[in-house]
């Protein structure tokens, strides 16, 4: 299993989440809504079969590069 399966919109919402940031900043950082970052981060867990952030972060740190 790669990260090659999220996409680069995923990843760029998921990296800064596992560093500790709020949904809020995230979306701020990137200007978009907190929506499309909610939106990105189920696509994310759903890929992931994981149903939180903790876990999510945890196997997003396990995949090979």
């Amino acid at each position: 299993m790669s990260n090659l399966f999220l996409t680069k919109s995923e990843v760029r919402t998921l990296e800064p989440l596992c560093d500790g940031k709020l949904y809020k900043e995230i979306a701020y950082d990137q200007n978009v809504s907190i929506n499309t970052i909610k939106k990105h981060l189920k696509n994310v867990y759903r890929k992931l079969g994981v149903t939180n952030k903790t876990n999510a972060c945890i196997k997003y740190s396990n995949l090979p590069i």
